[in-house]
């Protein structure tokens, strides 16, 4: 297990920013959800919270 972060972000050419994947390099998708075009206020609490995700504990049902 890594300390660095699982998530980053880049800004476009729109000035909207895109979370992507460290590990795969793509651009990260939750739920369904791709993660691209966000305004910049929004984009540092998403990764918190997909790191948050991230790092939980894994159950089995």
């Amino acid at each position: 297990m890594t300390d660095e972060p699982r998530f980053g972000a880049c800004k476009e050419s729109d000035e909207t920013w895109t979370i992507f994947d460290r590990r795969t390099g793509e651009i990260a998708e939750q739920s369904g959800l791709i993660l691209t075009r966000l305004k910049r206020n929004v984009v540092l609490g998403l990764i918190h919270i997909l790191e948050q995700i991230e790092d939980a504990p894994k159950r089995i049902h």
